[in-house]
């Protein structure tokens, strides 16, 4: 599952996160990757130097950072989302191309790149693979989305027949199906409205409405990729109050409120149960990290700071899952 959203602020910030819908947490926490670190690509078996700084959601197994999603030093932006039904990669590395594994690809993308436009040049010539970090770990099946400081977005999606990059107009991404048929999909929401609608003659009687929100009446309001695509482009252009930075991310994770999995909504044949574990929201121009747990909803945050960018290390910041409650007497 999962949903990804981009918002900008009235005075010019850019914001990127996303829900990450699971049946479990991965031992998770904010890492803090710096400039000129040194990393495997186990595609090729050769060592990476990174560019730049980010700051990320994800797990470090060997000194191998596992990013889930983050934001770099530039603001470029991005995270992966489930794409299981329609993800394929290719089973070995392909000489002449840069070949990654897709588990690292997010963390390629933000030590590597400034900009959209930088990523959009090179991405013709990377092959993603499925060859794992190790063996217990396989690769996900994942689509990407990626936003900078322009506000524009795009979302990247590997299948059977290679590559697609699709600019994305809406700044919302969640999973299966393609990318363009959730798009195609939106079609079928045109009347969709935050206005109350006004009295309308029926026959001879005059039907008024009745409470507030009729506009929306016809909205998805289920779990599926495609009701949370549809809900968070609606609500992503209705939100208002996202002034600055931190009215930003209070109107930015009340957008992902929307489409928050409760833990029991969902039960998988195996009897697992996918649920919200983390909401996150970064500040593309400050390199704020925002995140909440699903047992947690204080809003902590850790920002990209010059020693941590010149650190020679990883630096992990605990990650706060248990629900901290202001006592006021």
């Amino acid at each position: 599952m999962c949903t990804g959203l981009c918002l900008s602020t009235k005075d010019g910030k850019h914001l990127f996160g996303r829900n990450l819908d699971v049946p479990a947490s991965y031992n998770q926490a904010v890492q803090i990757v710096p400039r000129n670190f040194k990393w495997l690509n186990v595609a090729t078996q050769e060592t990476i130097t990174s560019k730049y700084a980010c700051i990320a959601m994800g797990i470090v197994i060997d000194n191998h950072p596992l990013l889930f999603d983050g934001v770099n030093e530039k603001g470029l932006a991005g995270g992966g989302l489930n794409f299981t039904h329609f993800a394929k990669f290719s089973s070995t590395a392909v000489k002449d191309k840069i070949s990654l594994s897709a588990s690292d690809f997010v963390y390629w993308v933000l030590s590597t790149f400034s900009s959209l436009s930088e990523l959009k040049e090179t991405l013709p010539s990377v092959i993603l693979t499925s060859i794992p970090f190790k063996p217990d770990l396989p690769v996900a099946g994942l689509h990407w989305i990626f936003t900078d400081k322009t506000g524009e977005s795009i979302v990247i999606e590997y299948m059977e027949d290679g590559m697609h990059i699709h600019d994305n107009p809406v700044g919302v991404l969640t999973n299966d199906p393609t990318f363009d048929w959730q798009l195609t999909n939106l079609s079928q929401y045109v009347t969709l409205s935050c206005k109350t609608p006004q009295p309308e003659e029926m026959g001879n009687l005059l039907v008024k409405p009745f409470g507030h929100g009729l506009g929306m009446c016809g909205i998805p309001g289920d779990g599926s990729p495609a009701a949370r695509f549809v809900r968070t482009v609606f609500f992503r252009d209705a939100v208002v109050g996202a002034d600055d930075e931190i009215s930003g991310v209070t109107a930015f994770f009340n957008v992902l409120s929307e489409v928050t999995v409760m833990k029991g909504s969902e039960i998988d044949p195996d009897g697992s149960m996918n649920f919200t574990v983390y909401k996150s929201a970064m500040c593309q121009e400050s390199q704020t990290y925002y995140y909440t747990d699903y047992y947690n909803r204080r809003i902590n945050a850790v920002k990209l700071t010059p020693d941590t960018m010149n650190a020679d290390h990883i630096t992990t910041f605990p990650y706060l899952g248990k629900q901290d409650i202001c006592y006021q007497n």
